[in-house]
Formats: C-alpha cells, sequence, structure tokens
C-alpha cells in the first residue's frame, strides 16, 4: 500500500499575498515574503506538501480570465521558488457563491480533489486561512484548523480555528 502524504492547504489572498486593498484590488502576486517564507520553508522541511486552494470568483463576475488567474498562480509560484520554496499543487475555484458549486469554500471540493491526486491523509494535514470560508471548509473534512490574523483573519477570531496566530512563519514555529 503506498504511503500517504501529509499536506498544508493555503490559502492565497490575504494569507501568502497581500489582500489589504480588497476588493477594490484584487489580490494578485505581492508575496508577503516576511510573514510566510520562514514559515513555509520550515512546514516543507517537515514533509508536508504544500498546496494552495483559493477562491476566484472574479473570472466569474468578468474582473479576470481564467488565464489570468493561471499566470498570477504562476508568479507566484515562481516567487516562492526563489526562496527554494517548492509549491505541490495549487487549485481555485472561478465561480460566484450563487452558482452553488462544489468547489467555492467553505465547500469542500478543492481539497478532495487534492486528496485524491496526491494521496493524503487529512489526519495529519492543516487548512491554513485567513476567513471564516477557509476554516469552515477544513471544518467539513476534521482538518486542523489555522486563522492567520493577516489579511481579513481578524474578523474571524470566534470562528473557532484549533490555532490563531499572526501568520505562517509563527504557526510553523509552534507544530
Amino acid at each position: 500500500m503506498k504511503e500517504m502524504n501529509k499536506a498544508i492547504f493555503l490559502d492565497k489572498d490575504g494569507t501568502l499575498v497581500d489582500g489589504s486593498g480588497y476588493p477594490e484590488i484584487i489580490p494578485a502576486d505581492d508575496l508577503m515574503k516576511e510573514r510566510v517564507v520562514r514559515g513555509l520553508i520550515k512546514l516543507k522541511n517537515q514533509g508536508f506538501k504544500l498546496i494552495i486552494v483559493s477562491n476566484q470568483s472574479w473570472v466569474s463576475k468578468g474582473r479576470l480570465t481564467k488565464n489570468d488567474v493561471e499566470n498570477i498562480f504562476k508568479s507566484l509560484i515562481n516567487k516562492l521558488k526563489k526562496f527554494e520554496i517548492e509549491i505541490d499543487d495549487y487549485f481555485y475555484c472561478p465561480h460566484k457563491r450563487e452558482e452553488n458549486c462544489n468547489c467555492k469554500k467553505p465547500s469542500t471540493g478543492m481539497i478532495l480533489e487534492a486528496v485524491k491526486k496526491h494521496n493524503l491523509d487529512l489526519s495529519c494535514s492543516y487548512m491554513i486561512g485567513d476567513s471564516d470560508d477557509d476554516i469552515l471548509m477544513a471544518k467539513k473534512l476534521n482538518l486542523k484548523t489555522v486563522l492567520v490574523t493577516t489579511g481579513l483573519g481578524n474578523n474571524f477570531l470566534g470562528i473557532g480555528a484549533d490555532y490563531v496566530v499572526e501568520d505562517i512563519n509563527h504557526f510553523a514555529e509552534i507544530i
């Protein structure tokens, strides 16, 4: 039987990249390097796969094309590679909430797709995000949850995350 992998699921906007101008400024690839790089390196060295899961409803809203979104992810991944951080995969939902898809957070479709593709063991995996949808999605799958107070995180302190930390660097220090 093939050994299962553990993963860190990462929200993108407000968790990895600066989302402070949202929604007027669509977050893109402005890496918050001083808040994430050290932690991602440590998590990767602990054997976690790093997988980004992100709602990108800007596609359905007509503000970005799928090609735009793909280019943003590729740019972010290339920025992380400069710090020798390998992102194992990324998934995004292009739909609006009204479309009732199974991939838009807090639905679990993106994570379930990643589980199949990467043979993941959710019992030893974590979701790191800055919103209630990130935490609610993870709780549906019994993932350990980490709310970072970057981005929108300060608005959701009562959501019941397993960990509430300043940023990814701080989380990597405690596990």
